[in-house]
């Protein structure tokens, strides 16, 4: 279906193949147009004018320039819903180690430094 691995997630609507791409320049087109951070895409995807900007840059690089109109018909075509998970599929394959955030990315942790052993005594409190 995708080639998750450069963040790239196909879908069908309007009888049609799509393809959604978050690469570089999708991301800065998203900072400079909608002046949003991109690492708070996820806040401001609760506004729907913000979904359908977003979702019409992704599509950019594979279907060329759309209007704000005709991304918003595609995610009428296929419901909000599915085009909100669209949107996130492609972030995560675009940031996939942002899917791993607080762990090790599936390695194990760096084991915590041992104190050092005390010195040997006689037992007596002194």
């Amino acid at each position: 279906m995708a080639e998750t691995i450069k963040g790239e997630v196909a879908f069908k609507a309007a009888d049609q193949n799509w393809k959604l791409v978050y690469d570089f320049n999708a991301l800065c087109t998203i900072e400079e147009e909608l002046e949003v951070d991109v690492a708070d895409i996820g806040e401001q995807l609760s506004k729907p004018t913000m979904i359908r900007s977003i979702f019409r840059i992704g599509l950019a690089a594979h279907h060329g320039a759309l209007s704000d109109l005709e991304a918003g018909r595609l995610i009428h075509d296929m419901g909000v819903a599915e085009a909100a998970q669209v949107v996130t599929k492609a972030f995560v394959a675009a940031f996939p180690e942002a899917k791993v955030v607080g762990s090790a990315g599936g390695k194990a942790p760096a084991p915590k430094p041992k104190p050092a052993p005390k010195k040997p005594g006689t037992g007596r409190k002194r």
